[in-house]
């Protein structure tokens, strides 16, 4: 349902309260008054996004796919806000199978503007993944030194420190390699 059948659900329910206030019947009145709350919380609360975070929290990736893919057009049933966190759930749905199609997702999210700083060190982490997995290693420090920075209640300290100690290990390119066929000059 998009946002414009909302806002009209809500009208129609709204005048119908009116109607009957001015008919006199309260009691319909207050009920129908009560009841156009409800379309005005998922405008500004989409009802699959919700149920993709509860999804997300019980660790069930295919429910999170499910209730994602019934968002259909993003930017016609969507807020801005949404519109950024519609990206970040389906960046950390593609984190597991694409990890370059996850990098656009996150890119997206962060552009659009991701509001809590917990959710903004995640998509972070998940960026300095996808440019370590490129080999761009001095980026991936970068941002994984701003996730560090986000991540306020330290709930990423441990996948921060793991990703920090790949790093090291990695030897991009053969900068500090020797070359074995290259003779010694006497």
């Amino acid at each position: 349902m998009s946002k414009y059948s909302k806002i009209g659900l809500f009208l129609f329910i709204f005048i119908g309260s009116v109607f009957s206030f001015f008919q006199k019947n309260y009691l319909y009145g207050y009920i129908l008054l009560l009841l156009s709350i409800i379309p005005i919380f998922f405008i500004f609360r989409n009802e699959f996004l919700l149920l993709a975070f509860f999804k997300i929290q019980k660790k069930d990736m295919k429910g999170v796919k499910k209730y994602l893919r019934y968002i259909k057009k993003p930017k016609l049933q969507l807020t801005k806000n949404q519109i950024a966190y519609y990206y970040f759930l389906n960046g950390i749905l593609y984190s597991e199978s694409n990890i370059f199609q996850s990098e656009s997702y996150m890119h997206k999210a962060l552009d659009l503007g991701l509001k809590f700083k917990p959710n903004i060190a995640i998509a972070k982490l998940n960026l300095a993944i996808a440019s370590l997995s490129r080999g761009n290693k001095k980026k991936s420090e970068f941002l994984l030194s701003e996730a560090k920075k986000m991540d306020v209640s330290g709930l990423l300290h441990d996948q921060i420190h793991i990703i920090k100690n790949q790093i090291k290990k990695i030897n991009i390119g053969n900068i500090n390699r020797p070359n074995p066929y290259v003779r010694k000059k006497l």
